[in-house]
């Protein structure tokens, strides 16, 4: 599989871009990796962990602008990695089968 075709470059890609733009005070982008990551926003309901993910020493329930640590931009990019790489070893698989199906059809009289 090309590297432009893989799920798990353009997730990892469109995190980076995220973590940047949450870096440089950009709301949405706050939203995205807070809202979007259900590990990430476990942690920082997490009072142990809280503080080591963002800069607040408590999770805000209501506050979509929280600031968070370089921990929370690290976890972000390994869970894009982790759920790219799952899609596309699904998808691969997916498209594994469906060969093999055409391939065993073509022989069948």
């Amino acid at each position: 599989m090309s590297l432009l075709k893989s799920v798990s470059f353009w997730l990892t890609l469109f995190m980076i871009l995220t973590c940047i733009l949450d870096a440089s005070g950009q709301g949405l982008a706050n939203i995205i990796l807070i809202r979007l990551n259900p590990l990430l926003e476990a942690l920082l309901h997490d009072p142990v962990y809280s503080g080591w993910m963002s800069d607040k020493h408590a999770f805000v329930t209501n506050s979509y602008f929280i600031s968070l640590r370089f921990p929370a931009y690290l976890l972000s990019l390994v869970m894009a990695v982790i759920i790219g790489a799952a899609v596309d070893l699904l998808i691969y698989g997916m498209k594994r089968g469906l060969a093999r199906r055409g391939q065993s059809s073509h022989h069948d009289p």
